[in-house]
Order: structure tokens, then sequence, then C-alpha cells
């Protein structure tokens, strides 16, 4: 087959179709959540980021958290445990099915397969904690936004949320940019990462309408944690 007639490699954009193909296989999946197969490796990078996050962000036992790209619940399955109700989001039916499996064992977890742009299925003011991390490198920056809006939607007044990418400003990002801008445009693949500076992160939430918002800087890491004011009824 000549290149004229080669199928065209889907869009970045088009997160469903980019994901459910990079995770047709467990072992497909693995690796593009986390870049390992080793099931170690999964359990100890979950446990870290839960610490991560109840030492900096909070979750009450009764709180109800939800998780935009949950993938195969490598977070999930060592946060349920740690919250009233945990709800896994993701565009790929692949990672839902495994996710499923992995997670069986707990009743108070609700898998979500949603759009790429939204979070549509999840009701208003339903929920405590929103949390988006390794996940924003891999969209586009309308997107980003546009899940910071969604998420600033479903949380009760009150509520918080945590995104994280890596950060261009960094020793570490600058590299990652580096690399892969080596990559001829028509070779890039469609989930390569993209990076983000605080400002951008932070603008996301402030913009959106978020309160007490704090950012950290950690090695290749920029994260960003805001809250929905209490008086906020939207």
């Amino acid at each position: 087959m000549n290149a004229a007639n080669e199928p065209a490699s889907p869009r970045r954009s088009n997160y469903k179709q980019v994901w459910t193909a990079l995770s047709a296989t467990e072992s497909s999946a693995k690796t593009h959540v986390s870049g390992t197969e080793d099931e170690a490796a999964l359990t100890h990078s979950g446990i870290e980021t839960v610490k991560y996050l109840l030492a900096n962000v909070g979750i009450d036992r009764n709180d109800v958290v939800l998780e935009i790209g949950c993938g195969i619940g490598r977070v999930g399955k060592q946060l349920a445990p740690q919250c009233g109700r945990w709800i896994g989001c993701d565009v790929s039916p692949h990672m839902l099915k495994i996710a499923a499996e992995r997670l069986r064992e707990f009743d108070n977890v609700e898998l979500v397969e949603i759009s790429g742009y939204d979070l549509k299925p999840i009701v208003d003011l339903s929920v405590d904690l929103v949390y988006c991390t390794v996940v924003f490198m891999h969209l586009e920056q309308w997107d980003r936004y546009s899940y910071v809006e969604e998420a600033f939607r479903v949380l009760r007044p009150g509520g918080k949320l945590f995104v994280d990418n890596v950060n261009l400003c960094s020793d570490e990002g600058w590299q990652i940019f580096q690399r892969h801008r080596q990559f001829k445009p028509a070779e890039r693949p469609a989930h390569i990462t993209e990076c983000s500076t605080s400002q951008e992160l932070q603008e996301y939430l402030k913009r959106a309408g978020f309160g007490e918002i704090e950012t950290r800087l950690d090695g290749v890491w920029v994260t960003v944690r805001g809250r929905k004011r209490k008086g906020s009824d939207e």
C-alpha cells in the first residue's frame, strides 16, 4: 500500500479513537497508562499518587471522588478504600472494562464512559473532589480548560479540584519538549506529551471560578489545586 492509500492517523483530539486503540489489550493499556506492565510498579505508583492527594489535597472518608481519565484504575484501586464513593471516568471502553475487573472487590466504585471533552454523565453539584493526574499531557489546551469548567460544574460548593502536568519550565520538562520536537509533524504520535506551565494551569482554575488556588513545582511536575467557593451555586 502506498502512502496515498494508507489510512490517516487519528487526530490527537479524537481522544476516544486514540485511547481505545492504545488499550486494545491489557498489556498495551498498562503500558500506555504508566509506561510499564509490571503489576508491582503499577501498585506502587497508585499508592504514591494517593499518598500525595491525601497529604496535599485532603480526602474525607465520606467524600465522593471523581477521576478524569481513570484508565485501568491504577489510582482508583488504592483510593476507593479511602473515600465514600469513587467515580472513574474514561474515554476508552477497553480501559473501563479492565478497570472494572481490577476494582471488582469494591462496592463503592462507579465507572463512566465519557466523550473526551466533558463530564456530561455526571450531574451538577454531586462531587466533593475531582482530580486529573497524568492526563493533561495528552489533551489539547482547549480541552484541558473544558474539563476544569466541567469540574466546577459537578463539584459541590467547597469542593476541590487537583490537576497536574509535565512542567515545561523544569529542566526535565524542557528535555521532554526538545526530544518530542524532533518528530516530524506528520509522525508525531497522537498521544505524545505536551507540557504546561504553572501560569497556564492557574489561569484555567481562575477563569473557571475557583478560589484558594495553590501551585506546587515538584521536579518534572507542576500541580495546581483550587476550591469551589462555598457561595457558588452554579
